[in-house]
């Protein structure tokens, strides 16, 4: 018997839920897009710290932002 797999988001809609996966989305593309640039202003910024960055700035002002 396989099983399958089912993620559990307890309190979240459909709709929420999409709406989250989707400023996932946009913040990765935002630093994958803008992180070639804040590289050669900072050699020893990683993409992770850097995606990081931006989507803690998102938790904090409720949308992707460009970190400097």
């Amino acid at each position: 018997m396989s099983k399958s797999y089912h993620p559990i988001t307890a309190g979240f809609t459909d709709d929420t839920r999409e709406v989250e996966v989707r400023r996932e989305i946009d913040s990765f593309l935002l630093a994958l897009h803008s992180y070639p640039e804040r590289f050669a202003d900072d050699p020893c910024l990683s993409f992770e710290q850097y995606l990081c960055s931006i989507m803690a700035a998102e938790y904090v002002n409720g949308g992707p932002q460009r970190v400097n």
